[in-house]
């Protein structure tokens, strides 16, 4: 008796089994359709996972299920016109060889990702970013901060950092302060630099928030509070 019994559990499961494994077989093949479908339609190769087929036949399934009607079922098309819609607000510019800080300007405010010339040649200058732009395509959101994307044409990361300036403190320990928390390069060309501007004894104590990348006449001038001309 118990072994008709583990026998009968026996050919459950392992119909069970391949009942999986034909609808594991049919998924994909589905997949592999869905995918081919959705590529014949663009001119850009689109990565159409297996996440993203197990979420259209969950979305279909739920549809069908709630009683809607068929035209509601997600397509291959929908799918396609979704990645599209991602995409709408992404746009390609390209920065050729030997391109000037104007040239660059002007191929922004062209694609509406600025309107102002001078104003983005007065930030790379701030940012001390005039000769690190990269030629190239480059990826911008249409959205995009000027700064962002001043950043993304030059290929810099922007780190924020937080320090302090004690009471009495000359450029030469503030250059040493921030070369430490890496804001700068050189504390000795920090510190000679403020000689120059005849600020060495100027910096006001006090707490301070710094955005790199920034020019180092401009990080002097803030940390002192004096305008160098």
């Amino acid at each position: 008796m118990f072994g008709k019994i583990s026998d009968f559990l026996f050919k459950i499961l392992q119909l069970f089994f391949v009942l999986l494994f034909i609808a594991i077989l049919c998924f994909i093949v589905k997949w592999r359709i869905d995918a081919l479908y959705i590529n014949s339609l663009s001119e850009n190769k689109i990565n159409f996972s297996l996440v993203d087929e197990f979420q259209k036949t969950k979305k279909d399934i739920l549809t069908l299920k709630n009683g809607e009607i068929e035209d509601q079922v997600t397509t291959p098309q929908q799918l396609l016109d979704e990645d599209s819609n991602k995409n709408s607000n992404i746009l390609t510019i390209t920065i050729p060889e030997n391109s000037s800080i104007d040239d660059i300007g002007n191929i922004l405010i062209e694609n509406n990702l600025m309107t102002s010339l001078s104003s983005f040649k007065s930030l790379v200058d701030t940012m001390g970013l005039n000769s690190k732009f990269v030629a190239g395509s480059f990826e911008i959101k249409k959205d995009s901060k000027i700064r962002d994307t001043i950043l993304t044409l030059t290929n810099t990361e922007s780190k924020e950092y937080e320090f302090e300036i004690l009471e009495g403190a000359a450029a030469d320990a503030v250059g040493k302060k921030l070369q430490s928390l890496g804001v700068i390069q050189s504390a000795s060309t920090f510190s000679q630099n403020a000689k120059d501007y005849n600020v060495f004894y100027k910096f006001k104590p006090g707490k301070y928030k710094i955005q790199t990348p920034i020019k180092v006449k401009n990080l002097i001038e803030i940390l002192t509070g004096e305008k160098i001309q």
